[in-house]
């Protein structure tokens, strides 16, 4: 990532993050704790399908998680998110995340085709 910014404890954000010279503003969230950033490859598993693919995670929090891929479940399905670890935070390699909300990427310069915002369940 060429330019990033850590948000602190704020409730109600609106995020401007430049990912590889894009700029993406996120939608308004509720946050409520440090959010870190990091590219990390993951392996998303829809729990109800047992579908598999690929993804990028490119920030995450004690709550929860942002990523890209190329399927993004319905908000509110389970899926388990699979990372060697998130650095500084000592975790489990399997996460269980509800999907809070998805978002289509084509034509913003993703390498995927949807970003979707995680919660851990």
């Amino acid at each position: 990532m060429t330019a990033s910014k850590t948000v602190l404890n704020f409730n109600h954000v609106n995020l401007l993050v430049r990912k590889k010279g894009i700029s993406m503003k996120a939608i308004s969230e509720l946050r409520n704790g440090e959010r870190f950033y990091s590219e990390e490859p993951v392996l998303v598993e829809d729990n109800r399908t047992g579908y598999r693919y690929e993804g990028t995670m490119f920030n995450y929090s004690k709550s929860g998680m942002y990523l890209e891929t190329d399927y993004a479940p319905r908000p509110s399905r389970i899926i388990k998110i699979d990372i060697n670890a998130l650095p500084n935070f000592p975790s489990p390699r399997g996460y269980f995340a509800e999907v809070r909300w998805r978002q289509p990427l084509s034509g913003k310069g993703s390498a995927y085709s949807f970003g979707m915002g995680v919660k851990y369940y």
